[in-house]
């Protein structure tokens, strides 16, 4: 007797060919709005009127009595200058730099 097999054909899965055509429509579709879509522009109207922002066009400013004035004179400074050896030493030294 001999035994005769055969291959079955193999059938498409209609649910799965549309589930991937879904999937792939998602991805496009994602892909299209994050990346090329342009955004909408949202317009935020200014709270007060320019008549309140106006004077500030008449100041005038000179940077040499700003530095000569008492109070900027009267300013120190907390913070330390770096140095090239950096700052005072924290934690442990380091044992591969030779004393």
């Amino acid at each position: 007797m001999a035994i005769i097999v055969e291959e079955g054909e193999k059938k498409t899965n209609l649910l799965g060919v549309i589930g991937w055509l879904v999937f792939l429509g998602i991805a496009g579709a994602a892909i299209y709005y994050v990346f090329f879509a342009q955004p909408e522009l949202v317009a935020i109207p200014s709270t007060g009127s320019l008549s309140t922002i106006a004077p500030i066009t008449q100041l005038s400013l000179h940077p040499e009595t700003v530095i000569q004035s008492p109070a900027f004179a009267v300013l120190k400074s907390t913070v330390t200058l770096p140095t090239p050896q950096g700052p005072a030493a924290v934690g442990r030294p380091n044992p591969f730099i030779a004393p």
